[in-house]
């Protein structure tokens, strides 16, 4: 079955299921269908389910060579609930890659700001796995730090080959104390500065650009129903008109998203 020219939907197994603690855990499948890029997103469902929907996840590691696709997942919900309790082997459909790509809006050359809050890391983190030669420097920021190294080295995935890497924790466990925000001193240092993580984090990113004129794209989450542009559940505001999340992103520059008040 074909999606937007360049997606497809398989009923796939689940290779790994590993949990990082009691609310991150991270799906590994293998995939045959279209190679995703970062920034991209899937639409999962398992075979095992009482939820309706599948529940749409962003790329967080693409590995061509293997085929090998990676998902770092918040348990948000029943149906996120479900997916953290599958057992290796078990069926899951995937449907994807959808959505645009952080390459779209890459320059060739320079250095870039990555900034991601909680799960919105793993779009990010999947840049820098793709695009191994780029001057990156990677912004992390949480609610509470992990309680050990190696619990945030699995949730930052290949944001620790970052060529500068930031973290902090609003509880200060582990991580630099306070907000990641406060910590991009100088964003004129950087060609572009990509964002992913809560609307707050967001919008205090896109403010700091504006002042300083530097280019933005934010990568948004919505309430995704169909993935493919179809239910119109994903509409969010910018100064285009009303766009949809799915199908016009889910990366959109800065200055043309309208955030509520």
């Amino acid at each position: 079955m074909c999606i937007n020219n360049n997606a497809a939907s398989h009923v796939c197994e689940l290779s790994k299921n590993i949990h990082i603690n009691d609310e991150f855990f991270i799906l590994h499948f293998y995939w045959t269908g279209p190679s995703p890029s970062a920034g991209q997103f899937f639409m999962i469902k398992s075979e095992r389910t009482s939820v309706f929907l599948p529940r749409p996840v962003s790329i967080f590691e693409y590995n061509e060579s293997q085929k090998l696709v990676k998902f770092l997942i918040a348990k948000r919900g029943k149906g996120t609930e479900e997916l953290s309790m599958l057992n290796t082997g078990e069926k899951v459909r995937l449907t994807g890659p959808l959505g645009n790509k952080w390459a779209d809006f890459l320059p060739e050359n320079g250095n870039a700001a990555l900034v991601g809050g909680s799960v919105g890391v793993a779009p990010l983190a999947a840049l820098i796995t793709e695009k191994p030669g780029f001057n990156f420097h990677f912004y992390a920021g949480f609610k509470n730090g992990f309680r050990e190294k190696k619990d945030e080295n699995s949730f930052l995935g290949g944001a620790v080959n970052a060529v500068k890497l930031v973290i902090s924790a609003e509880d200060g466990r582990n991580a630099l104390g306070g907000r990641i925000v406060d910590y991009i001193f100088e964003p004129q240092a950087y060609n572009v500065i990509f964002a992913c993580g809560s609307v707050p984090m967001m919008k205090a990113v896109k403010n700091k650009c504006e002042q300083k004129r530097i280019p933005c794209f934010l990568s948004l989450e919505s309430k995704l129903a169909c993935g493919v542009g179809a239910c119109l559940g994903c509409t969010i505001r910018t100064v285009k008109g009303n766009q949809r999340c799915c199908t016009d992103g889910p990366i959109f520059p800065a200055g043309e998203v309208l955030f509520n008040e």
